[in-house]
C-alpha cells in the first residue's frame, strides 16, 4: 500500500511487530489504558471518544488509514479516550516507541486537528461545521496518499456524523440535504464529493493543516 513522504509508515520496518485486525465497532482502547507501542492504521476508519456516566457521547476525534494511533510527547502515555473501530480496520504494531522527529510531526497534525475541532465546535453553525469537517478529513486523507482532497469513501454514519459535530442526528439528516440542495456535496453509496472545495474552505474559514 503506497503511503506518502508524510506519512509515518517510515518508522524502522525492522520495528514493525505484527499485524492485527478488529472489527466493525470494537471498542480496541478503553478510556485510562497506556499504550506504549504505537500502531499504525493501514485500513479502516476508527474513531476516540469519551462517555458519561449517563449515556451521552462524544467523539473527539478521528483516525484515518495512514495515521498513528498512540504516539505522545510524553513518554509514559495513558489515553484520555476510548478508540473504537467504525470499519473493519487493520493495524501493524511496533515493537519500540516513534522516533522524535515523527513524533513531534504526528503530534503536531494531532494538534491542529483539536485546534480544528475546537473552532468548529465553538464558532460555525450546523452547515458549516459538517463542512469544515469534509474539508479536513478529505486534506487528511490526501496527505497520507490514502484518497482524494474532493473525493473520498466516508464511511461515518449520520449517528457517527452527530457526536462528531454536535448536533443531533435530525439536524445532521436537513444539513445534508441542504449541502446537497446547494450542490456542495454528493454522497452516494459512502463516497463522498465536494463540487467546489475551494469556494467552500472560503466559506466556512477553512485552513489548511500543511
Amino acid at each position: 500500500m503506497s503511503i506518502s513522504v508524510h506519512a509515518p509508515a517510515h518508522l524502522p520496518a525492522h520495528n514493525r511487530h505484527c499485524q492485527t485486525s478488529v472489527h466493525p465497532r470494537c471498542d480496541f482502547i478503553q478510556q485510562g489504558d497506556t499504550l506504549l507501542r504505537p500502531r499504525l492504521l493501514l485500513e479502516g476508519w476508527c474513531a476516540g471518544y469519551r462517555i458519561t456516566l449517563d449515556g451521552r457521547r462524544q467523539l473527539t476525534n478521528l483516525y484515518l488509514p495512514g495515521e498513528i494511533i498512540g504516539v505522545w510527547r510524553n513518554s509514559q502515555p495513558s489515553f484520555y479516550h476510548s478508540v473504537m473501530s467504525v470499519t473493519r480496520a487493520s493495524f501493524v504494531e511496533f515493537t519500540t516507541t516513534a522516533d522524535s522527529e515523527v513524533a513531534q510531526s504526528e503530534c503536531a497534525l494531532f494538534e491542529q486537528q483539536l485546534e480544528n475541532s475546537i473552532f468548529r465546535l465553538g464558532c460555525l453553525n450546523a452547515y458549516e461545521r459538517m463542512a469544515h469537517l469534509f474539508l479536513e478529513l478529505g486534506e487528511r486523507l490526501d496527505i497520507r496518499g490514502m484518497g482524494s482532497r474532493n473525493a473520498y469513501r466516508m464511511p461515518l454514519t449520520q449517528e457517527l456524523l452527530a457526536d462528531l459535530v454536535g448536533i443531533s442526528s435530525v439536524h445532521v439528516n436537513r444539513t445534508l440535504q441542504l449541502m446537497r440542495a446547494d450542490n456542495a456535496i454528493s454522497l452516494v453509496n459512502s463516497r463522498l464529493t465536494l463540487t467546489d472545495p475551494d469556494r467552500l474552505a472560503e466559506q466556512v474559514h477553512y485552513q489548511p493543516l500543511l
